[in-house]
Order: C-alpha cells, then sequence, then structure tokens
C-alpha cells in the first residue's frame, strides 16, 4: 500500500466521486502540489494510484479506469515535469487512466513543458482547461471539492486514517491466511498423536505438557486470537461510527459500506478458523486431559478416604454416647459432638460426593463404565454418614428431651419465689 504521506498529497475522493464517464477521481490538489517533487518519487504516487483502483474495483463487476483532475494553474515547472512523468509512468505497464483533466499553467513554460511531455501519449484522454468552471463540462460539481469549485463534502485526512487502519488489519489478515494452511497441518499432525498406552499419570502430564507447548506456539504462530480481537475492534467502530471520527466521516460512503460488509465476511471466517484450532486441541488433548483429571481424582479420593478411616478409628468407633442427667450436660455434649466429629465428617462427605459426581459427569463424558474406587469412596462416605447421624440423632434427642421435661414439670415453690 501507498504510504500515509503519499495519501495526503493525493486526494482518491474516497471511491465515491467520478467523471460523467464513470470512472473515479484522481485530484493532484493546488494546495500541496509543491511538495511532488520534494517530498515523493514519482513511482510512490503511481503505487498510490494503482493501490486506489484497486480498492475502487473490489466490488466491481466489470474494472474501470480512473480520471485524473490536477489543477495546475499555479504549477511551477518542476511540478508540471512531476505530475506529466507520473502519468506516463503509470500508463508504462497497463491502461490505468481514462481521462486527464488539466487546468493549464499561467506560466507558459509550464504550459509548454507539459504539451511536450503529454503529446506522444495516445493511452489517455487529454483535457486543457483554460478556468475551473471549464471542469463542469466534464464533471459534475456534486463530485468536486469546494477547491474546485464544488461542494462534494470530503475529508481526506479521514478516509486516510480510515484507508489505513482498515488496510493494516487486511495485511495482518492476509499474513494469517497465507500462514493459514501449514499451521493447520501441524496441528493436525499434533491432533493425532496417540496418548501413551495404559500411561501413568506422570507420562500422560508429559505427553500433554510437551505437546500442549508445541500446540500453543503453532497457535501464536498463527495469531489468530489477536487478529480475532483486531477483527473486533474494527467492526464495533464500524457498526458505531459515531464513536470514532474518521468512521463518522465516512459513514454512508460506498467505501464504508463495502467495508462493512468485507469485514462481516472476515470476522466469519476468522472465528471459523478459530472453531477449527479449538476442535484439534480437543482432539489433541480432550482425552488425555480428562484421563489427567479423573488421576487427579483419584488421589483426591484416596486421601479422603484416608481421612474418613482415621475419622471413623479414632472419634466415632471409640465414641460412647452418654446420656445426660440434665439439660445443661444434654446441650454441651451435642456442641462438642458437633464441633469435634460432626462438622470435619460433614465436610470430608460433601468433598467425597464432589469428587464421585465429578468423575460421573467425565465418565459420561467418555462414555466409560464407573470405576471401582468410585464405589468404594461411595460406600465408605454413607458409612460415616450413617455412623455420626446416629449419634447426633441420638444426643439430640436426648437434649429434647431435657429441653421439653424442664418446660412440662411443675414448679416447685421456692422456684417460684
Amino acid at each position: 500500500m501507498a504510504n500515509e504521506e503519499v495519501m495526503n498529497i493525493l486526494k482518491s475522493h474516497n471511491s465515491c466521486a467520478f467523471d460523467l464517464h464513470g470512472c473515479p477521481l484522481v485530484v493532484f490538489p493546488a494546495d500541496t502540489q509543491d511538495k511532488l517533487s520534494s517530498e515523493l518519487s514519482k513511482a510512490e504516487v503511481v503505487d498510490f494510484i494503482q493501490y486506489f483502483l484497486c480498492l475502487h474495483n473490489q466490488k466491481q463487476e466489470k474494472q474501470r479506469l480512473g480520471s485524473v483532475v490536477a489543477d495546475l494553474r499555479n504549477a511551477s515547472l518542476p511540478t508540471a515535469r512531476v505530475v506529466a512523468e507520473t502519468l506516463l509512468l503509470l500508463e508504462r505497464n497497463q491502461r490505468t487512466v481514462h481521462s486527464v483533466y488539466i487546468v493549464q499553467p499561467k506560466k507558459k513554460e509550464a504550459l509548454k513543458l507539459l504539451l511536450k511531455l503529454l503529446a506522444p501519449s495516445r493511452s489517455f484522454k487529454k483535457v486543457f482547461l483554460r478556468e475551473i468552471p471549464e471542469l463542469f463540462n466534464h464533471i459534475d460539481r456534486s463530485q468536486l471539492p469546494a477547491a474546485l469549485g464544488g461542494y462534494l463534502i470530503y475529508c481526506h485526512r479521514s478516509w486516510v486514517a480510515f484507508t489505513k487502519e482498515i488496510d493494516d488489519f487486511l495485511q495482518a489478515f492476509l499474513s494469517a491466511v497465507r500462514r493459514l494452511p501449514s499451521c493447520i497441518s501441524g496441528l493436525q499432525a499434533l491432533s493425532r498423536l496417540p496418548p501413551p498406552a495404559a500411561a501413568a499419570a506422570g507420562e500422560l502430564r508429559d505427553f500433554c505438557s510437551t505437546n500442549e507447548a508445541k500446540f500453543l506456539q503453532l497457535r501464536r504462530e498463527l495469531g489468530l486470537d489477536a487478529l480475532l480481537t483486531h477483527c473486533e475492534r474494527v467492526v464495533e467502530k464500524l457498526r458505531y461510527p459515531e464513536k470514532e471520527p474518521c468512521y463518522q466521516a465516512m459513514a454512508g460512503t460506498p467505501l464504508f459500506t463495502h467495508t462493512a460488509f468485507d469485514m462481516l465476511q472476515n470476522h466469519s471466517r476468522i472465528t471459523a478458523a478459530v472453531e477449527k484450532v479449538e476442535l484439534l486441541w480437543q482432539q489433541a488433548f480432550g482425552k488425555p486431559r480428562l484421563q489427567l483429571q479423573v488421576f487427579q481424582l483419584r488421589e483426591d479420593a484416596l486421601q479422603i478416604t484416608e481421612q474418613i478411616k482415621t475419622l471413623l478409628e479414632e472419634k466415632l468407633q471409640p465414641y460412647k454416647i452418654e446420656i445426660a442427667k440434665d439439660a445443661a450436660t444434654a446441650v454441651k455434649l451435642v456442641s462438642e459432638f458437633e464441633a469435634s466429629v460432626h462438622i470435619p465428617a460433614m465436610a470430608l462427605i460433601l468433598c467425597a460426593e464432589d469428587v464421585i459426581h465429578t468423575v460421573a459427569e467425565i465418565l459420561l463424558l467418555d462414555g466409560q463404565a464407573r470405576e471401582r474406587w468410585v464405589l468404594d469412596v461411595e460406600r465408605l462416605k454413607e458409612k460415616l454418614r450413617a455412623a455420626v447421624d446416629f449419634i447426633l440423632q441420638t444426643l439430640r434427642a436426648v437434649s429434647s428431651y431435657h429441653r421439653h421435661y424442664s418446660k412440662a414439670r411443675p414448679r416447685r415453690p421456692e422456684e417460684s419465689v
């Protein structure tokens, strides 16, 4: 793409200005012509005009030539030479320009030079005009900016900023498209790697860690995630152009409409590619990751079963249920049992249930039968629950008895005073 400085010196009227032949216009504005010979090369100007026409023709059924407008009334000899030689260079390889409208220089030597340089060329139509109003015979005033006597509302800096931002995205998009086949091929190769047969947890972790690192590296090189974020930012600006000055200035133009349509299509393409990568990720590591999760849950279950056995052996089996003789003692026994046995037991039961439910979901996803150790955890958990519930219900029943008894028994005369 032509650089930003070239776009600031030439004007393309954002693909929405045309001459009466229907050719899109490129303008050499009078106020920046002095920069043509001092800051730009003719090749850069040619590149820009070709880039602009390429932008315009992307959505056209028929490829159109462009037309050039140059207000050279106050042009110097060097400027006249640069404009003429640029037009000739533009036509060297293939026909690009339909018509050239030149408001001719006031300086005779500049006009003479133009006529001399352009006379041999027959690839485009040359229209020399004495005054600006003569342009209106070839270009409607609605297609010309104020500097050329027209009333086209056009902000060139907004066009430059908008075009540059969209082009930056397109360059990143095309770069990702070029990398996509080789990266997808690499990801597919990783997805076909078989996990270690009857692997232990350590071997499975090594397999996943090594190959996930390769997978992530390929994914970073592809750059789809960053590209999708970039695309979503641009689409958001296109959806709400009032939030961004250059987008607001471009809203309603054909270029804006075409760009919005293209960006929605690009978003769909990128999203599909991201989903493809996610699918390959699942194919490569979905099952090994589930197996690893089952290994970890089994380790957790072993710890829980050991803690349950310890609680049963140290707290519940030797526990002797004491039948309290009064309400205060009964309340104390309930409180002590809840703090020392019931609360930690319920915490272990909840952990065991969480492991059991999680394993059930994983095995359901993987189409496997329930593993034996899960049944062992289930039985031990229920054994703990039954033992704790029996003691706690007994202690609470004694406490409840004393509470109701103290309310129901008649008071002695000395207790009433």
